[in-house]
């Protein structure tokens, strides 16, 4: 039986960000699927409703489990993941000339997204059992051939956004897990060197080159930025109030295509204005910063590594998503935490945020 002291260190506050932001990702997801003409796509806003109950409660059974006993787990869930990166490749389903899902049955589940949080969960531990035992460098080598695999496996996909997203993690843990000043110019090195590389793969489809040509100025194509340029659009139109929920027309005249998911923040601008899309950052920056507070308090490396972690990715998404609304960084298929449809995504952020609140439970053993 948990002890129910343990109870008063949960945090609320992060929960209640949680939950306001996958309500109104709903009510948004509807907004933006309404009068589709596909039932399926219709649909989108209760399947994300559903998933969210049951990620609610998976939540909230992963905080009462004591976080370390991950150790343990660290080495299967790696073996696991890899393999189904694997698997994916030769029996996903393909779409749009990537094949990166499972169906299970109407239910797509997405290798990738749950790579973010095992290798968080794998390198955390590793970097927290070898601390203070031996060379950082080491260290450093021994995580990133752990972490390569993952990312030559998601390339292949193709999945440049989830790939990029899984090296800038093992940065951040590689960084938080005790890099000195004498480490920065290796991280710094390595960090250019995998761009590179990855520019260089077979895998880097030309039109991801193109995007990133065209958002750096390089090359001019008309209509190539039709997305982003109808996002800012609906954006544009949301002026101060916004236009009124269900009532933006760039959205409700489907002018730029998923708007429930890539681009749920061009709904929320346009619908709801200025003022919406301020209350949304701030709930997702409300989410990051009590992540990363759970990390200063956590009673061990290990804990602080994961909620590092978890805030890193959280944060990365969050800013790429918002940055290709609004033209800063190029279109990619990164999802808005918590907001845009993504079921497998969304129960992935669940069991992070359940991680989370267990290191905030135990954050200091019980007196007696």
């Amino acid at each position: 039986m948990l002890d129910s002291r343990l109870w008063r260190r949960f945090d609320w506050l992060l929960l209640a960000a949680v939950v306001l932001l996958i309500a109104f990702g709903v009510a948004m997801i509807y907004s933006a699927t309404r009068n589709e003409g596909n039932p399926a796509v219709e649909r989108s806003w209760l399947d994300q409703a559903i998933t969210a109950v049951i990620g609610l409660s998976i939540l909230l059974l992963v905080s009462i489990f004591d976080y370390t006993l991950l150790r343990g787990l660290a080495a299967p869930l790696y073996v696991g993941i890899v393999a189904a990166l694997a698997l994916v490749l030769v029996a996903g389903v393909e779409r749009q000339g990537a094949r990166r899902w499972f169906d299970l049955g109407g239910f797509d589940v997405q290798p990738g997204e749950l790579a973010k949080l095992t290798l968080t969960i794998v390198l955390a531990r590793l970097i927290a059992d070898r601390q203070g035992r031996s060379d950082y460098l080491r260290t450093i080598a021994l995580s990133g051939l752990i972490t390569l695999p993952c990312v030559v496996l998601i390339l292949l996909q193709p999945n440049l956004s989830t790939a990029l997203t899984i090296v800038f993690l093992w940065l951040v843990l590689i960084f938080v897990g005790g890099a000195e000043r004498r480490h920065m110019a290796f991280i710094l090195l390595a960090g250019v060197a995998i761009v590179v590389l990855v520019t260089q793969l077979p895998s880097f489809q030309t039109y991801q080159r193109s995007r990133i040509e065209l958002l750096l100025g390089l090359v001019e194509e008309p209509g190539a930025n039709y997305q982003s340029e109808q996002a800012l659009i609906a954006l544009g139109n949301g002026g101060l109030w916004g236009q009124g929920y269900l009532q933006g027309p760039q959205t409700q005249l489907r002018f730029f295509p998923v708007r429930h998911t890539d681009f749920i923040f061009s709904v929320i601008g346009e619908e709801l204005g200025f003022v919406g899309s301020m209350v949304f950052i701030a709930l997702l920056a409300l989410v990051i910063l009590r992540v990363l507070r759970t990390a200063m308090i956590a009673r061990d490396t290990f804990g602080r590594l994961i909620c590092a972690g978890i805030a890193a990715t959280l944060f990365l998404q969050t800013y790429v998503n918002l940055g290709m609304q609004v033209g800063l960084m190029p279109v990619t298929g990164v999802t808005l935490p918590f907001v845009s449809y993504g079921r497998s995504s969304l129960i992935s952020l669940m069991v992070a945020i359940g991680i989370v609140e267990s290191v905030a439970m135990r954050y200091k053993k019980l007196e007696f």
